[in-house]
């Protein structure tokens, strides 16, 4: 089998890898700011708010339902809890998939050695990490990310919501996370087939 196309994904995903570390070290540095610094213009905490008036914004014959913006706020001086909270807000969600993107690497790079080496024992390990990365890390990041963007709403927006709910993405990756642990039993159970018919020959 050839490993041009393997090489070439671990390739893009390591780079992308490496800006999303970069990228969160950028959002640290904008957390610090928040919580020890007055921070610039340009940074702030981005909040949806929710229930937007629409009046007068659809066309004849049609109409408008909820309609959700988001909204960056800037806290005025340091503000050491409103940048813990930030932290709560978006941290566990990008650890999560940089978690996730970091095993996806790994397992890449067992499966340039060949056809084996990707149907194996360590690549079903991979993927069971993977699933249980995407859907632990998911769940936990959307209870954090719910209950810190409300506080974050009651502080520094006059109208506030008793509940945020979480993005769709996060249940997109409980999905893909499932479906991760999906395919490490079919290559687990597969493996167990062909040692099985290699015993008997």
């Amino acid at each position: 089998m050839s490993t041009r196309w393997i090489i070439r994904l671990e390739t893009l995903l390591s780079v992308g890898f490496t800006l999303g570390c970069l990228g969160a070290l950028a959002g640290l540095a904008t957390n610090v700011a928040i919580a020890f610094f007055d921070a610039p213009n340009g940074l702030g905490i981005p909040l949806r708010v929710l229930d937007i008036p629409v009046a007068g914004l659809a066309a004849d014959g049609a109409s408008i339902g909820d309609a959700t913006a988001e909204v960056t706020v800037r806290p005025e001086g340091a503000s050491p809890l409103a940048g813990l909270l930030y932290l709560l807000l978006w941290a566990p969600g990008t650890a999560t998939g940089l978690l996730a993107l970091f095993t996806v690497i790994r397992a890449l790079g067992r499966a340039r050695s060949g056809d084996r080496a990707l149907f194996s024992a360590v690549t079903a390990g991979h993927l069971r990490r993977l699933g249980w990365i995407l859907i632990v890390g998911s769940v936990v990041s959307a209870v954090l990310g719910s209950v810190a963007e409300t506080i974050l709403a009651s502080m520094l927006l006059a109208e506030s919501y008793p509940f945020y709910p979480p993005s769709g993405e996060v249940l997109g990756a409980v999905v893909a996370g499932f479906a991760a642990l999906g395919v490490s039993e079919i290559v687990r159970r597969g493996l167990t087939l062909l040692e099985e018919v290699e015993a008997t020959i």
